[in-house]
């Protein structure tokens, strides 16, 4: 293993994957505390934690449904990356493509979770389609190097 933490590439995948985790447990963590602040529980034994809450399942308040959907966007997102990513440090490439596709796929990431949570547009569609173009980008990667590298 110690190889393998030795390797830039591997090193460059090891970065984003632990801004993207601290991504994805930030908006998780900004969702509850959305839903506390707006007094809201999503199960029925959860008012023994607040009484006076209201029990809303997929529903809540926009802040908490805000956070709640660029949590869940981003799990769409994430593991794929987290997968094709590591699978490109493995079929191998230089650290100059495997630094570019997964800084610029993770600084999208992050501006698109900011921009939803904040509701800016045109920018979490663009943070969005960059990132998607990143993502893309990697797998086109990925397939060269495991057919025609």
């Amino acid at each position: 293993m110690s190889q393998l933490a030795n390797d830039p590439v591997f090193q460059a995948y090891i970065a984003s994957v632990v801004v993207l985790s601290l991504n994805v447990l930030g908006l998780a963590s900004a969702t509850a505390v959305t839903r506390t602040s707006a007094a809201e529980v999503i199960n029925p034994e959860d008012k023994r934690l607040n009484a006076s809450a209201t029990v809303v399942y997929d529903e809540g308040s926009d802040g908490t449904q805000r956070h709640r959907r660029a949590h869940r966007n981003a799990l769409e997102n994430i593991p794929i990356f987290m997968i094709t990513g590591l699978l490109l440090v493995m079929v191998g490439t230089s650290l100059t493509v495997a630094a570019s596709i997964f800084g610029v796929f993770t600084v999208a990431r992050i501006l698109h979770s900011i921009c939803y949570v904040k509701g800016i547009q045109p920018f979490r569609t663009v943070a969005f389609a960059i990132g998607v173009t990143a993502q893309v980008t990697l797998l086109g990667f990925l397939v060269y190097g495991v057919f025609f590298g």
